[in-house]
């Protein structure tokens, strides 16, 4: 362990027969937010309170490029325009360079996570998820790398608009990076490929030309960008080795230059700089005026990520100069977490500051950098009311006052609410340092002993332990690793806490895990996973995306919300180990998350529109199907992506509404 202080009926088919959708549903009404027979009586769901909204930044900038200046688009100020990769909002985004919206993907300003992309004859704007990087070609058209989705996306310059139908990477994977590069054989696309130690080259029509793998003392270790100069040489982000490297247009390694700093802090490119690197995330390849003595020439510029700095170097790996330090949203010219840098006609550079919520501008004169300004001004931050605080929840869990503690993934923090919707307090943030740091976390739950938060931090797939907020959420323990072996995780979705175990779903491993939470503390100084089971599939004792997972208070019972087999599994355990499969409950198209209270089973399904379905435990009988349409004051009426749902100690059903930014609370009678 590494420490870190600081619809329908719905029946179950007892194993291993299964009773289909179709078989059930006939003969059944299906009310919603109302009531029905069932083996105990009738069930109401009614509608009680509301938790949170929406609560995002004006910008979650992990990408950006800048029109050029010989665009072939006839759109008024096009020529110079910033393109933000607007991740956390899930959208692209085109400002002028004084700051004002020219176009962006979602102008309704609703929730735009999906995999929509309307390019036929009346073209749309495109959903996306997790948009993490923008190219523009010469005629000003934006190539998005739709991490998410494993695509390119292609908008039109003017409108932003779906183009042509998205391309995939050659051979699969997720872009991470792209740029969009004139050079001797014309323009090309060039994909930083996220899930693969690769780059790949398309044609701006989207045609592979090519990959660029590791080449003699070139070794590729999680790029995270490339872009190319005029003669075709290709430079990439090399961000686990912190290096650039250079490669010729056929793949031939030529050289590569930089070396790790040493951890420091304060100062210009947090007192590293010169050539050594934090990990490096973004590159690009510019003009500046004053390179060569006074002149201009080719320059190589670097986004210096976890030393929030810009550095510029010669095309030979020269050092030329530096710019940026660590520091607050409210500082400029500083950087919080720095992802890409882009550089105008003028050799002005742009930095995209993804968690300072911001880009910003750094003019370029014979002397050197001085920042000139910041997009938006002023910056817009994560939400901090009862009414504006979340994006994207979805981990519910609760403390022993009865308070909601929640999982805020976009935000990257955990946050307490009082069950009646006031906002307690938060804590946590974008990181990688210290327990308490996050890389969108999805699921949270309280240790009912100690009061601890139990995290599952997806994206850095280990689990973190902190105490509850009233002792300042003080970081107990962070442990587990990538992997996929037992103990490891890949991508953990969902967490619950009963009989003395943690309980995880391992979504990516296809099974869960569970831990014995008395050990897993700072004093225990070890924790060792005590049991992992299930496999990829669709069988008994298999899985595929488990997303959800929950412990029944009654009998102990696990449940697993195996989503891409659209059923909901029920496990007996004993000792933090599985005994035997009880039933299975078929018939649910996406189940995310699972609850389970003794008396009733709760389903939130990610379909189209979104739901909660509630069963009787232990019939599996469906009694009434929750879809937001009862929810007062002007709010939505719909349910948008929900992916948990939690029992309150009172009974009552809490959802979290995901796509909504919001809980929704439920009273159940009968």
């Amino acid at each position: 362990m590494t420490e870190r202080t600081h619809r329908r009926r719905l029946r179950p088919s007892a194993h291993p027969s299964r009773l289909t959708f179709s078989a059930v549903l006939a003969g059944l009404l299906l009310l919603v937010a109302s009531s029905v027979a069932l083996a105990g009586g009738a069930v109401t769901a009614s509608y009680v309170a509301t938790l949170g909204g929406p609560g995002h930044a004006g910008m979650y900038p992990s990408g950006m490029e800048i029109v050029p200046t010989d665009a072939t688009t006839t759109s008024a100020g096009t020529a110079g325009d910033v393109v933000v990769a607007d991740t956390g909002n899930d959208r692209i985004a085109e400002y002028t360079p004084g700051g004002v919206l020219v176009w962006q993907t979602n102008p309704s300003d609703v929730a735009n996570e999906g995999n929509s992309a309307p390019c036929g004859s009346t073209p749309g704007f495109p959903q996306f998820e997790q948009p993490r990087d923008v190219g523009v070609d010469s005629s000003g058209n934006v190539y998005v790398a739709d991490n998410g989705n494993s695509r390119i996306v292609v908008l039109n310059a003017t409108t932003g608009k779906c183009l042509v139908k998205p391309f995939k990477l050659n051979g699969g994977g997720a872009p991470i990076g792209v740029t969009g590069s004139t050079t001797m054989s014309g323009q090309l696309v060039f994909v930083a490929n996220g899930t693969k130690s690769q780059v790949q080259v398309f044609t701006t029509a989207g045609a592979f030309q090519r990959s660029i793998v590791s080449q003699g003392s070139c070794t590729i270790n999680r790029a995270r960008d490339a872009a190319a100069d005029a003669s075709g040489n290709v430079y990439v982000a090399n961000y686990e080795s912190n290096d650039i490297l250079e490669f010729s247009s056929t793949g031939t390694c030529i050289t590569s230059w930089g070396t790790h700093g040493k951890k420091k802090t304060g100062g210009v490119c947090n007192g590293n700089g010169d050539g050594t690197f934090a990990n490096p995330y973004g590159v690009a390849v510019g003009t500046d005026p004053f390179i060569d003595a006074g002149k201009p020439g080719e320059a190589i510029y670097v986004a210096d990520s976890n030393d929030d700095c810009l550095q510029e170097f010669t095309p030979s790996g020269t050092w030329v100069a530096q710019v940026g330090s660590p520091g607050a949203n409210t500082l400029t010219g500083t950087f919080t977490q720095l992802r890409r840098v882009a550089v105008d006609a003028s050799g002005n550079i742009w930095g995209a500051d993804l968690w300072g919520n911001r880009v910003e501008e750094f003019t370029r004169s014979p002397s050197g950098y001085s920042y000139a300004e910041t997009i938006p001004n002023p910056v817009v931050s994560p939400g901090d009311t009862s009414t504006s605080i979340y994006n994207q929840v979805r981990g519910i869990s609760f403390d022993s006052s009865g308070d909601v503690v929640s999982m805020d993934t976009v935000n990257q923090r955990v946050v307490v609410m009082s069950s009646s919707g006031a906002l307690i307090g938060t804590c946590g943030q974008r990181g990688f340092t210290s327990t308490g740091d996050f890389n969108w976390p999805r699921g949270v739950a309280v240790d009912p002993v100690t009061g601890d938060y139990w995290i599952a931090d997806t994206k850095q797939s280990d689990l973190q332990i902190l105490e509850p907020l009233s002792d300042d959420c003080t970081g107990v323990a962070e442990f587990v690793k990538e992997g996929t072996a037992a103990g490891d995780l890949d991508y953990p979705y969902s967490i619950a806490i009963g009989g003395g175990y943690a309980w995880v779903a391992d979504t990516k491993n296809k099974r869960i895990e569970s831990w014995n939470v008395a050990t897993c503390t700072a004093d225990a100084g070890t924790c060792s996973v005590t049991s992992a089971y299930g496999t990829k599939g669709s069988g008994t004792g298999q899985f595929s995306t488990p997303a959800g997972i929950a412990v029944d208070p009654t009998t102990g019972n696990v449940f697993v919300a195996d989503s891409a087999n659209g059923r909901v599994v029920e496990l007996s355990v004993h000792s933090g180990s599985v005994t035997g499969v009880v039933q299975t409950f078929t018939g649910l198209t996406v189940p995310y998350g699972v609850a389970a209270s003794g008396t009733y089973i709760a389903v939130a399904e990610r379909s189209d529109p979104g739901q909660v379905v509630l069963l009787n435990e232990p019939s599996g009988i469906a009694g009434v199907t929750i879809t937001g349409s009862d929810v007062p004051g002007g709010g939505p009426t719909t349910l948008n992506n929900p992916e948990n749902v939690a029992f309150g100690p009172n009974g009552d059903l809490y959802i979290a509404d995901t796509y909504n930014d919001r809980i929704l609370a439920y009273s159940l009678s009968s």
